[in-house]
């Protein structure tokens, strides 16, 4: 007699048994891709590739080319002082040689002070008129 009045006070209390129901009402559902996926679209491109010999490995001066350009130079000839010290000379030349070209010359600077002065002089006479 006290068990049915324990499930019953048990039924009772807990929500989730009032809440849930005992049967699946969810239907299955299956989703396909319309295309296939991306990862398996590129094992499929580096197979095919890898099939019809097209696979391109890479060797050391690859590597050394793409990470450091100058360093397979410097590798195979390194006695090429220099050569790399003149080519640095040279750069460092070039580099000045532009700045100097875009410097002003003592006329240029000259004229740009006397219209300067002019535009000075026109502002002045136009207040006092």
């Amino acid at each position: 007699m006290l068990l049915p009045l324990i499930i019953s006070l048990y039924l009772a209390s807990d929500t989730t048994v009032k809440d849930t129901m005992r049967t699946d009402t969810m239907r299955e559902v299956t989703i396909y891709s319309p295309q296939g996926l991306p990862v398996k679209k590129a094992i499929d491109r580096s197979l095919k590739k890898k099939r019809e010999g097209e696979t391109h490995i890479p060797t050391v001066s690859d590597i050394i080319n793409k990470l450091s350009p100058t360093l397979n130079d410097k590798i195979l000839h390194p006695f090429a002082f220099n050569d790399r010290k003149r080519e640095k000379r040279r750069k460092k030349r070039l580099l000045n040689l532009d700045h100097f070209e875009k410097l002003k010359t003592f006329n240029e600077l000259l004229m740009d002070a006397y219209i300067e002065q002019m535009r000075e002089d026109s502002i002045e006479k136009a207040k006092q008129q």
